[in-house]
C-alpha cells in the first residue's frame, strides 16, 4: 500500500505532526497501511531527496519545502 503515497504526502504528514512530537505508530498505521519502522525509513529518504533537490536549485517554485523545515527532517547525520 506504501507506493501509493508520494514523497510529498509523508512529508506533509511529518510536517504536520512534528510539531506535536511525531505521530504515534496508530496515525501512522492508519494514514499509511505501514509500521512506524517503515515510516521512519521513507520519512528519511524523502527528506534527504527534498532537501538534495532544495540544495541543486531542481525544486519547482510551485511545489516546494521550505529549507529550514525540511533539514530538519533529515535527521541522517551527515
Amino acid at each position: 500500500m506504501w507506493q501509493s503515497h508520494s514523497d510529498n504526502d509523508i512529508l506533509d504528514f511529518a510536517l504536520l505532526w512534528g510539531p506535536l512530537g511525531g505521530p504515534a505508530p496508530e496515525n501512522v498505521a492508519a494514514a499509511f497501511g505501514i509500521d512506524i519502522s517503515d515510516y521512519n525509513r521513507r520519512l528519511d529518504a524523502a527528506a534527504r531527496f527534498q532537501l538534495a533537490r532544495l540544495q541543486q536549485g531542481l525544486t519547482s517554485p510551485e511545489h516546494i519545502y521550505g529549507l529550514s523545515a525540511i533539514t530538519a527532517l533529515d535527521r541522517v547525520p551527515h
